[in-house]
């Protein structure tokens, strides 16, 4: 795992247990201040939500459908190192798989992700799960010379069903984007 994604990881877990720890102190619930983020030597992150309390509620880790949501926003953000990092060693081996896949994220502008819902859970199992995701986005005119024109994305809605996997460290990665089930 690379330390960008180790970075990023921790930022969106960091998001979200200050985002909860305000809207807590707002309604005047009592919040633990011991939040444990920690990093282990060897770069793996030990998170400890239990350590976060409001009338015994517990604040969830991202989800599978949250993974998803930051993967398209990074690419939206122009932070393409860093969703090209969320993606499993077998989308990206190597560096030139990862720089085909940047320049196709590269071409891909205003990505906003309308929806996410699971699908075919018929065939889930603890470490690989798909999703059917609506994304609206625009491509760029330069992508109309590309291998596949666009890459294969439209101006406007987009259905993809994107499949995660669980990786050696247990986190859930990309692990493929496609235009059907």
């Amino acid at each position: 795992m690379s330390k960008n994604s180790i970075i990023a990881l921790t930022l969106v877990v960091a998001v979200i247990i200050a985002g909860t720890s305000f809207l807590l102190l707002k309604k005047g619930q009592n919040v633990d201040q011991n939040i444990k983020i920690t990093q282990k030597p060897d770069l793996q992150i030990n998170i400890s939500p239990s350590n976060v309390k409001g009338n015994n509620d517990t604040v969830p880790l991202p989800t599978e459908e949250d993974i998803i949501r930051v993967f398209f926003n990074l690419i939206n953000e122009h932070r393409i190192p860093e969703a090209i990092s969320m993606m499993s060693e077998k989308m990206v081996p190597d560096d030139s798989t990862k720089q085909a896949w940047g320049v196709q994220f590269n071409s891909l502008k205003n990505i906003v992700v309308k929806k996410v819902e699971p699908s075919m859970k018929e065939e889930w199992t603890a470490q690989k799960e798909t999703f059917k995701v609506n994304v609206n986005l625009e491509v760029s005119k330069e992508a109309a010379n590309a291998p596949i024109p666009y890459y294969g994305w439209e101006n406007g809605d987009n259905i993809r069903w994107v499949s995660l996997e669980k990786d050696q460290n247990n986190l859930w990665k990309v692990a493929g984007i496609a235009t059907g089930p």
